[in-house]
């Protein structure tokens, strides 16, 4: 019977909340079909009574309808969703019906009503821990948006889905509203206007979620992956932003929910310290009495707008006489300027800010009052429901006791009885939890209104208020402790079965702890092997990559190298093992510069070698030797790294391999120069200014031409080929700026090398006494001011047509390579502490920089023109297939040949290069 009633109250809820009226729903029939879903559990009595009714008929009705969808979607049981993902192709449908018979001004609306639900269905299908309410909790959204960063990264593009559907609902509403000109006070608008509250409450918990999961991607992902994604959210933000501007200036609004407002810029994701000054956006439902006398649904749905309007509404408007006495007042005393007006001024507006800073905290208090007062509510609407099903089940129990007296089966009776008793004290159980919780709660409550009341002095009577409001809830709490007290003694015959709970509950926690400490332990002893893993790969890595050299060093004879240079980063390198790996071993943060080292070394062997043999044969071969030493040393000391108690075998493996590098430091300085007769010592500071000043007008030369280029490029090509030129051109533009900033720098360098050196003599016999490093900043210029003119050829080169994107990328990394050069020759006799030191070393940074970005630029304009010539191998039958797939090996075993002979003739020409460079240099003396 109980049954039969409660399903016959939920159709007639039903039938009254869908009538063809136009004005809102009324709010205790909705919360009585929420209360519905809570009790079965499921939608299956709400979706069974939509299927007796024809939506079609009536366009007010599927209006109607939709909204309280979405409401139940929201405050229902959370086994909604998945109960009305079956009737999906139901409201496909009627949105179809709708699309297609706009003989209503609510067509469009119920069709792009039903495209929402639709996907906010689905939404909820693919993310079953997000409610729909969405409420998350911290944690539980941190575990969302950090679990995974792919998962991440489909939530956001889902997310900006869901809000482009709900901002399209809300402009289709308020495009009716303005063609029929409805106003928000007149029953009609408010039917019309309703459902947009609760796009107002989900718009701005997913611009919350939208916001911290893409601070999240930005934290992992580089930025032009989510380019894509700021763009989206930057027009979301806009219309959020417009549509909360829009919603507060209607009265209909005003008194149902309280709106949020949006920063004016939105956030940058770029700058993650953004998101410590983020705030996120509040938007709450007022707590207002309903029409029929119940109390208030809190944070549930928002009450019934028709009543409440048409007692609210307040004349704010001002007879335009008094602004125009005013005026006139004004204009007729005009004051004298006094200091005391300044100051009286000043002190307003300092009032003005701690009245506005009280305003905003008493609101803040008011707003945890109501969210306290809300959950209280609800916590004794579930208790009194409960109390109303004990007493349901108690007049059921004494039915039975009464006509199982007229039957002779005594015995089952009295089980049946004992079961009914067991399940009061589960309930009574249950109804002390959600007492103990609702105590817990309370005195919260009371603590946070206490801290509160300290700040807001002024307020202490409404604080009072309050205080007497929490009184008499715990004075009803009490009361509702006796009833149950009343029902446990009924339940003493279950005592037995609650104390054997409680051991068994012991006994749960007894093992808890227990897998608590096993867990620690595997906890302590995966970071002990991480530990180990990541020393023993720096390790292998190290080792790999000095192994790597000592093949390398076979092939040293192909490779010229200046032995100058090759003396100075010997001396940096050893420098390095003596300042910042020895004193550091034996302690974590000794692996950064270990690594270095390896680097360091494995590319210096080599160069000593190479150089070795470019300055004199008869000199290589102790070079060399020497070098197999160092890489043996180094082998050593890397392959004790791997052992977390072999501190003491590094620092020796360590002096060892300094000795050794000193060694080949002395081998190195003893190599004889091929440059020292070339240059006339009396006239070298002249020729440094004169290549100097060659460069710098080279590269403006190189900057000009490069402008001309991005002109021919934008006239000659269009599409996506001028979008790849544009960017390579300004990727070169920038290299060569930055290039020209550090040629600046290196000038202020040498300027000042010369003062602190040269003491009384002359700039020209400061150049003569160190004429090596002098020739080492000719080497350099030149070799810039080459580079410069070889990087816009292969520019012009790639823009026609006429030279492969290799060519641009190897005249790039020439480019880096002298600069790195005249950085080098520089810093051999500069300060350590000079400032102008540490520009330069700035600014051969930004040069290496703007190198990375020309290859980068480049790699992805080929990227970019490939993509249009994939092949499509769909078509292939098997043979063909295998066919190709030959075909494919025979050109990449042909290729792989080119390779290694176009390796061979690199270093051929690299040192054929480097002599005749000589013999210029050589015959330019001696016409001198």
């Amino acid at each position: 019977m109980q049954d039969a009633a409660f399903v016959k109250s939920q159709l007639v809820a039903f039938c009254k909340a869908l009538s063809k009226v136009e004005a809102p729903l009324k709010q205790k029939h909705v919360r009585a079909l929420i209360v519905g879903t809570h009790k079965q559990r499921s939608a299956r009595i709400f979706w069974h009574a939509v299927s007796r009714v024809q939506l079609e008929k009536n366009p007010v009705l599927t209006w109607k309808f939709c909204h309280l969808l979405h409401k139940i979607i929201r405050d229902g049981h959370r086994k909604v969703t998945d109960d009305s993902l079956a009737h999906c192709s139901r409201l496909v449908q009627l949105g179809n019906f709708w699309q297609h018979l706009r003989t209503s001004e609510y067509g469009q609306a119920n069709t792009s009503y039903c495209k929402m639900l639709v996907s906010r269905l689905h939404f909820h299908k693919k993310y079953p821990s997000i409610l729909g309410s969405l409420l998350l909790a911290p944690n539980q959204l941190e575990a969302l948006i950090g679990s995974d960063i792919n998962e991440t990264y489909e939530l956001a593009i889902d997310m900006l889905d869901q809000m482009d559907e709900l901002l399209n609902l809300k402009t289709t509403v308020m495009n009716i509203m303005d063609s029929l000109r409805w106003s928000s006070l007149i029953p009609q608008g408010q039917c019309l206007l309703s459902p947009l509250i609760l796009v107002i409450l989900d718009t701005s918990k997913f611009y919350d979620f939208l916001v911290k999961a893409l601070f999240k991607l930005h934290s992992t992902l580089p930025p032009d992956t989510l380019t894509g994604h700021r763009e989206r959210f930057y027009d979301v933000f806009r219309k959020t932003k417009k549509f909360y501007e829009e919603a507060t200036n209607l009265q209909y609004f005003k008194y149902l929910v309280s709106i949020p407002t949006l920063p004016t810029i939105a956030p940058n994701f770029l700058h993650a310290s953004e998101l410590d000054s983020y705030q996120s956006p509040q938007a709450y439902l007022h707590v207002e009495a309903s029409s029929d006398g119940g109390s208030a649904d809190g944070d549930i749905t928002p009450p019934d707008s028709q009543s409440i309007c048409d007692e609210t509404i307040i004349d704010l408007t001002m007879p335009e006489s008094a602004f125009v006495d005013q005026e006139t007042s004004q204009q007729q005393q005009a004051p004298l300027f006094d200091p005391k007006d300044e100051i009286i001024n000043c002190l307003r507006r300092d009032v003005d800010t701690e009245r506005e800073t009280k305003e905003r905290l008493i609101q803040e208090a008011r707003l945890r009052i109501e969210q306290y007062e809300n959950r209280l509510i609800q916590m004794k609407q579930e208790i009194d429901l409960n109390k109303q099903t004990a007493d349901d089940r108690l007049e059921e129990l004494q039915k039975l006791q009464s006509s199982a007296q007229s039957y002779q089966q005594q015995i089952q009776s009295a089980e049946e009885l004992e079961k009914k008793a067991m399940d009061k004290e589960q309930r009574f159980l249950k109804m002390k939890t959600i007492y103990d919780n609702l105590r817990e709660e309370h005195i919260k409550a009371l603590t946070e209104i206490r801290d509160l009341r300290s700040k807001t002095d002024t307020h202490d009577n409404e604080l009072k208020v309050k205080e007497e409001e929490f009184r008499q809830l715990n004075r009803q709490l009490e009361e509702a402790t006796q009833e149950r007290s009343l029902l446990q003694e009924k339940a003493q015959t279950s005592a037995e079965s609650l104390s054997s709970l409680t051991s068994q509950l012991e006994k749960w926690k007894l093992e808890h702890s227990e897998q608590q400490q096993s867990l620690q332990q595997q906890n302590q002893s995966h970071l002990e092997k991480q530990q180990y893993d990541f020393m023993t790969n720096i390790s292998s890595a190290a080792i790999s990559m000095l192994e790597q050299s000592q093949e390398d060093l076979q092939n040293a004879t192909s490779i010229s190298y200046p032995p100058q240079l090759a003396a100075l980063s010997l001396r940096i390198t050893i420098e390095h093992l003596e300042a910042n790996v020895t004193p550091t071993i034996g302690s974590p943060s000794s692996y950064e510069p270990a690594i270095l080292l390896a680097h360091r070394v494995a590319e210096i062997v080599v160069n000593c070698a190479a150089s070795a043999y470019t300055s004199s044969i008869q000199h290589y071969e102790p070079v060399n030797e020497q070098c197999k030493k160092v890489l043996g040393s180094s082998i050593d000391f890397f392959g004790f790294m791997k052992d977390l108690h072999s501190a003491d075998m590094m620092k020796t493996t360590a002096s060892v391999l300094q000795s050794e590098l000193e060694k080949l430091e002395e081998l190195v300085k003893a190599l004889p120069t091929l440059s020292s007769g070339d240059i006339d010592l009396e006239a070298v500071g002249s020729q440094l200014d004169m290549e100097m000043q060659q460069m710098d007008a080279a590269i403006q030369n190189a900057v000009a031409q490069i402008e001309q280029l991005q002109k021919k490029s934008r006239e000659n090509n269009s599409g996506i080929r001028v979008e790849v030129n544009d960017k390579i051109l300004l990727s070169c533009t920038s290299l060569m700026a930055c290039v020209r900033e550090l040629v600046a720098r290196s000038k202020d360098v040498q300027e000042e090398i010369v003062a602190l050196g040269r003491g009384s003599a002359s700039p020209n016999d400061f150049y003569k006494r160190n004429h090596l490093w002098t020739e080492g900043l000719l080497s350099a210029s030149r070799a810039v001011g080459v580079a410069a003119t070889v990087l816009v050829n292969s520019a012009d080169g790639v823009i026609g047509g006429k030279a492969k994107y290799e060519h641009l990328i190897v005249a790039a990394q020439e480019i880096g390579a002298s600069v790195a050069q005249l950085f080098v020759s520089s810093r051999v006799k500069a300060d350590k502490d000079s400032k102008r030191m540490a520009e330069l070393g700035t600014a051969s940074k930004s040069v290496n920089g703007a190198t990375a970005a020309v290859v980068a630029a480049v790699k992805s304009g080929q990227e970019s023109l490939n993509d249009e010539k994939l092949l499509d191998f769909t078509h292939f039958t098997l043979h063909e297939a295998k066919k190709e797939e030959m075909e494919s090996q025979v050109r990449t075993l042909e290729l792989e040949a080119e390779l290694i002979r176009e390796r061979s003739k690199l270093a051929a020409l690299r040192k054929q290069h480097y002599h005749m460079a000589s013999l210029v240099q050589n015959k330019n003396g001696t016409e001198e």
